[in-house]
């Protein structure tokens, strides 16, 4: 099992402590140089990843509300939106092989075995002791507010507590299906979606539920039903 952390924001926040803090204890823990200028780099490469992968959801997101604005609204007074840009983060220095987890793992494993290792290292390298993730109840789940706002648009509010964010769906009018309309990281989301029927009102329902690195958890929220103020 890996000692380094399981959720993204906080394997960024262990590799900026490690590429800080092991430079000075390499040597002490038993790393030569070659290993340690590629554990480092293998470090930057993870972080690396994990920002690109966050910088993307953010983008899809950036599109989807693109979408929704170029599609909706009518009349002259519309203001057109411009396209969203993708912004990748800086790419690391050099280029690492896949399997940096269990490199790093592995690596930290075997400082943990080191003559010279202290509890006190590893309080400094954050390895210590295994990251313990609190269980999260099955039946965890986000309350919520819907809120209509003129020109179609519906608010919601939810609480994000200890979660990444919240998967969107839903419904509207007769549909019985729920369709994924979005996630959100930070509350409130706005549904900016024009009617089915252009100027009229229409039913949106929908329904939340948490996700941790991606990975849906805990239970959907009760299901939330307004009607659209055109």
């Amino acid at each position: 099992m890996s000692i380094l952390p399981t959720k993204d924001n906080e394997r960024i926040s262990w590799s900026l402590n490690f590429e800080s803090e092991f430079p000075s204890l390499a040597d002490i823990l038993g790393f030569n140089d070659v290993e340690e200028t590629a554990l480092l780099n293998d470090s930057m490469a993870m972080r690396h990843a994990i920002l690109t992968a966050q910088a993307g959801a953010a983008f899809s997101k950036s599109c989807t509300a693109y979408k929704n604005a170029m599609l909706g609204g009518v009349g002259e007074n519309q203001l057109t939106p411009d396209p969203p840009a993708f912004t990748p983060p800086a790419a690391p220095p050099v280029a690492v092989d896949a399997g940096i987890i269990e490199r790093l793992s592995r690596a930290m494993s075997r400082a943990k075995l080191s003559p010279a290792y202290t509890e006190t290292i590893g309080e400094e390298l954050m390895i210590e002791k295994p990251p313990a993730d609190a269980a999260i109840p099955t039946d965890a789940k986000t309350p919520v507010k819907a809120t209509s706002l003129t020109g179609s648009i519906v608010r919601l509010d939810w609480i994000k507590g200890k979660f990444d964010g919240v998967f969107i769906d839903s419904q509207r009018n007769d549909e019985t299906e729920w369709t994924r309309l979005d996630f959100d990281m930070r509350s409130p989301y706005e549904d900016t979606r024009p009617p089915l029927v252009a100027g009229k009102p229409e039913e949106r329902r929908y329904r939340l539920r948490y996700f941790i690195d991606n990975q849906a958890v805990g239970a959907w929220s009760d299901v939330v039903v307004v009607i659209t103020l055109p």
